[in-house]
């Protein structure tokens, strides 16, 4: 993939409506300026660092993230989060 990333484009199609429903006590998946603000967190997260990894395994998920949804999610980062 060339160019820069976005919000928009490539990271929210990423969040399921199952994985914005299952975290929207702690932050909506759906929000730019929260998915931003905890860029790091979910990150981690989604490469299985500091917990469980997420979306979890069937039935309470789809299951982990394939690596290239993770790379993409850490170039968003390395981009500067731009939506």
């Amino acid at each position: 993939m060339a160019g820069p990333t976005s919000f928009k484009t490539d990271i929210r199609p990423l969040f399921t409506e199952r994985d914005i429903q299952g975290m929207i006590r702690a932050f909506n998946l759906a929000s730019y300026e929260e998915v931003k603000a905890h860029a790091a967190a979910i990150h981690d997260r989604i490469r299985g660092i500091g917990g469980a990894v997420m979306p979890p395994p069937p039935p309470r998920g789809e299951g982990p993230w394939p690596q290239s949804r993770i790379d993409l999610f850490g170039r968003w980062i390395a981009d500067g989060c731009p939506p």
